[in-house]
């Protein structure tokens, strides 16, 4: 199933500069739990080709390799990623980034996230954590791509659990086809019991 980005928005590009806000982002996950499918790639190359058409984007590193952190600012080290906004030592405003793409805005990290998911374990409500740390910032969007990490694990659940559809990059090969099974139970067990809303955008 092929992706068309112009039916993700209701308004064609280039939009005018007095048009009216969205009440809320459209949150997207780009998200498959074999490492090097082209995840970090296409969530650079969808914010970035959004944000030329005119629409404000935020992506979302939340992966502890850090990939679209450092492809889009060449820091390995920042004094404050979204793992500090997910564990409340900071805003999600004070970890905002801009990057070098007018019209796109980055949530950081750095390999700090890897803690994340022990240190979430035991908190209420822990599978709505992202949802939670990005919701004072939708208002500001009209996309949110959030370039996901290789596992099924609680981070995961978290980047599906916000999202209102899931983007899945895939290799015609036979591990990234085989993967693809336990995925797609993932992400009914998630519709059924977390986020009901949350749908296949796009494979």
């Amino acid at each position: 199933m092929a992706v068309n980005v112009a039916k993700w928005f209701s308004v064609e590009p280039k939009m005018p500069k007095n048009r009216k806000p969205r009440e809320r982002a459209r949150i997207i996950s780009v998200f498959n739990q074999k490492g090097g499918v082209g995840k970090t790639t296409s969530t650079i190359s969808i914010g970035a080709s959004l944000a030329e058409s005119g629409y404000r984007v935020l992506v979302v590193d939340f992966d502890p390799q850090g990939s679209l952190t450092v492809g889009l600012t060449g820091a390995h080290e920042l004094p404050q990623t979204i793992y500090d906004a997910l564990l409340g030592r900071a805003s999600s405003r004070d970890v905002l980034l801009k990057t070098a793409v007018p019209g796109m805005d980055l949530l950081p990290a750095t390999i700090e996230l890897s803690a994340a998911e022990m240190q979430l374990v035991n908190e209420v409500g822990r599978e709505q954590s992202l949802a939670r740390t990005l919701a004072p910032l939708l208002p500001d969007y009209d996309v949110v791509l959030i370039d996901c990490l290789p596992s099924l694990g609680l981070l995961a659940i978290n980047a599906l659990a916000a999202s209102d559809s899931v983007l899945i990059p895939l290799q015609c090969e036979y591990y990234a086809l085989r993967g693809m099974a336990l995925l797609s139970q993932t992400i009914e067990k998630v519709q059924e019991r977390i986020n009901p809303r949350l749908k296949v955008e796009g494979i």
